[in-house]
């Protein structure tokens, strides 16, 4: 039975990572984005001239045009994140690579949420808080944006030790897990955007408060379920890579995501802070792993 289920997991996932199938992701991600932020800046055109509306219609809007872009990078953030599941199939190194470009990303989208914050962006000198934010946020992304460049080229550089054992099944269960994942990430989206448009009650586990927030419920969410199944297939693996190199590594990646699920409910700047040590403890844990490959090998 359990076999059974695994291989028509495994076999919808190969469906849905067809290359027509990305393609077309790609297309209406692109497509979304645009449309997202085009609506988003006409929203806040309409709230900025027409002050004549009940204050109702258009509660909590950020009336700056530079928070319009907050709406593309979400959909962008997402397609990122659906990549994320897609790469979990294929390598563990690809995947937590996918996560550091995540939490990137969200980085680099809040940065524009922090310009946007500004009362009267000509005269910024007057709030020191903003541009210490802002600033904050623009040195954390470059630096994340190093850390995620120094971790690609471990990747690359790093050699693959053979195995005896049969990968087949490991493979298997990885897409069927995969899949399983993927069904999550749409049930979650789908409730953060219930919740956003009054649909989903409160009691459901998502505060009013953080409704339509992706910071504050989708992306926390996703990670605490990453952290599960990377330690899932962490112990699976032991009957596949028993190695300690190995197993040292996968651990250290879990460990890297749970700093990362840490720094998504964590304030600023402690988010920021955990954040790059979680990056910078994989790209070490990555380095060491490779260097150790290399003496095996060479041994």
């Amino acid at each position: 039975m359990f076999h059974l289920l695994r291989r028509q997991l495994a076999a919808l996932f190969d469906m849905a990572d067809s290359k027509t199938v990305h393609a077309r992701l790609e297309r209406i991600t692109v497509w979304a984005a645009a449309v997202g932020f085009v609506l988003h800046l006409l929203v806040v055109a309409v709230a900025r001239n027409l002050p004549g509306l009940p204050q109702t219609a258009l509660d909590g809007l950020d009336r700056s045009f530079l928070h319009a872009v907050y709406t593309p990078f979400s959909v962008i953030l997402f397609h990122e994140v659906l990549q994320l599941v897609f790469a979990l199939a294929a390598s563990h190194t690809e995947e937590i690579s996918k996560q550091y470009q995540i939490i990137s990303l969200i980085v680099v989208r809040r940065v524009f949420k922090d310009i946007g914050s500004f009362g009267d962006i000509e005269n910024w000198r007057v709030e020191p808080e903003a541009v210490q934010a802002v600033l904050l946020d623009m040195g954390g992304a470059v630096t994340m944006f190093l850390m995620v460049t120094g971790f690609t080229v471990l990747r690359r550089i790093t050699p693959k030790v053979q195995t005896s054992h049969d990968l087949g099944a490991f493979i298997e269960l990885k897409k069927a897990v995969a899949m399983l994942l993927l069904v999550v990430l749409v049930g979650l989206a789908g409730l953060n955007l219930g919740s956003w448009l009054g649909l989903v009650p409160a009691s459901l586990g998502m505060p009013t408060s953080h409704a339509g927030d992706f910071d504050l419920f989708f992306f926390p969410r996703f990670f605490e379920f990453m952290i599960f199944t990377d330690v899932f297939l962490l112990i699976v693996s032991l009957a596949y890579y028993d190695r300690y190199e190995y197993v040292f590594r996968n651990a250290g990646f879990v460990i890297s995501t749970v700093l990362l699920r840490v720094s998504l409910s964590s304030p600023k700047p402690y988010d920021l802070g955990l954040a790059l040590i979680a990056m910078a403890y994989g790209v070490v844990i990555l380095g060491i792993f490779a260097c150790f490959s290399h003496i095996d090998r060479s041994s």
